[in-house]
């Protein structure tokens, strides 16, 4: 295991190859949530993440539920931490506690929970839900990865609703297929991606599913999200409630004619229903390794010059000096978020301090510097 200090880990993985694709690989401090079929769906997944448990400083299986010998029997290269009944664990909070002690930052966490199904059973859905909504970023802010699952169903529909807010990734998995029904971070494209699904030797195997599967799972989804019943849906694209059932299933497609007819009355593009989701109108910036050391060398958060505007983050240890690595003419943006900070521009060299902005319009910035003893972190924001 290498060093915390020296910023060289291994690349977050799912232990699946194919999963690792459609993702473009976990980014750490990822909660990934599984929204399986049967609980027994989803844990080949859970597998083949374990068994990458070297790479990782602690690995744990939180149970509420399972014999500890049996976690053992399954996932011989993880830990336990026991929430029982009886257990001094057995409570929500006092769970929360010991997960917060285990999870530290600047170390490697894996943690591998009982299905949510089993929290509402034992605590009640809301406090299952509040349980969720506080130790999920807990896990992303120390950088660990997390793996839940939650079974599909009407009766945890409010549930579901708070944590696939809250969580980085959600992987529905039925009927032989795998939605990405959510990834943070990631590429265009890969949110919506649906895929054929089965096991070969115990392990999963995912092939980019046809058109068909592809629409199906997106019709299904965008319902879902509207709340709305098949023959709702059916009467907006002016088809029968049999062909949306069929597409559901890809069974069959649609004709370009009934998708515009559906999207215009749904009031989306037929990109976003082929997603699977409604855009939210917003991207993520996500940083891909928030206990690596400090480099100097801006991390782009957002790197699209299409969208006009660009962000990177920039963080500095004590004393140290870092210049753009891009060649920019245009406005800049610096905002400095801890630490004090010295912008070197073409015209001064003014100092920030944490919570201080900087607009550059006339003048080319050459570089930061960190004149403190603490580390510092900026963000710069270029438009193009």
């Amino acid at each position: 295991m290498a060093d915390p200090g020296s910023g060289h880990f291994p690349v977050a993985s799912t232990g699946v190859a194919d999963l690792d694709r459609a993702l473009h690989g976990l980014y750490w401090g990822d909660n990934v949530v599984f929204e399986p079929d049967s609980t027994d769906t989803a844990q080949p997944f859970f597998t083949a993440v374990a068994e990458h448990s070297d790479v990782y400083d602690h690995a744990a299986y939180v149970t509420l539920t399972l014999e500890p010998e049996v976690i053992l029997r399954h996932y011989p290269g993880l830990g336990v931490i026991d929430a029982r009944p009886d257990t001094p664990l057995a409570e929500a909070g006092a769970l929360l506690n010991e997960v917060r002690r285990r999870s530290k930052p600047q170390a490697r966490t894996l943690l591998l929970f009982d299905p949510l199904d089993d929290m509402a059973a034992r605590w009640g859905t809301d406090m299952a839900r509040r349980f969720f909504t506080r130790c999920c970023p807990l896990l992303l802010e120390v950088g660990a990865i997390a793996y839940w699952s939650l079974s599909q169903g009407e009766r945890f529909e409010p549930l579901r609703r708070d944590v696939e807010d809250v969580t980085q990734c959600v992987l529905v998995v039925r009927d032989g297929r795998l939605r990405i029904a959510k990834a943070e971070g990631r590429p265009a494209g890969v949110q919506g991606s649906v895929y054929h699904y089965r096991l070969a030797d115990g392990k999963p195997e995912l092939t980019q599913a046809p058109a068909a599967a592809r629409l199906g799972g997106a019709l299904r989804a965008v319902r879902m999200q509207r709340q709305m019943s098949q023959a709702q849906l059916a009467a907006l694209a002016e088809v029968s409630a049999s062909a949306i059932s069929q597409a559901e299933r890809g069974q069959r497609g649609l004709s370009l004619e009934t998708l515009l007819t559906l999207t215009a009355n749904l009031n989306i593009t037929v990109d976003e229903l082929l997603r699977g989701h409604v855009s939210p109108g917003y991207r993520l910036g996500r940083r891909d390794d928030p206990a690596a050391t400090p480099t100097g060398t801006p991390i782009p958060l957002l790197d699209d010059p299409e969208a006009g505007l660009r962000a990177y983050l920039v963080r500095l240890a004590p004393g140290a000096t870092a210049t753009p690595n891009i060649d920019h003419k245009g406005t800049e943006l610096v905002a400095v978020v801890g630490g004090l900070v010295q912008v070197q521009l073409t015209s001064g060299r003014p100092v920030l301090r944490q919570g201080e902005a900087l607009l550059a319009d006339r003048s080319s910035i050459r570089g930061w510097r960190n004149i403190a003893q603490r580390p510092a972190a900026l963000f710069w924001v270029i438009r193009d």
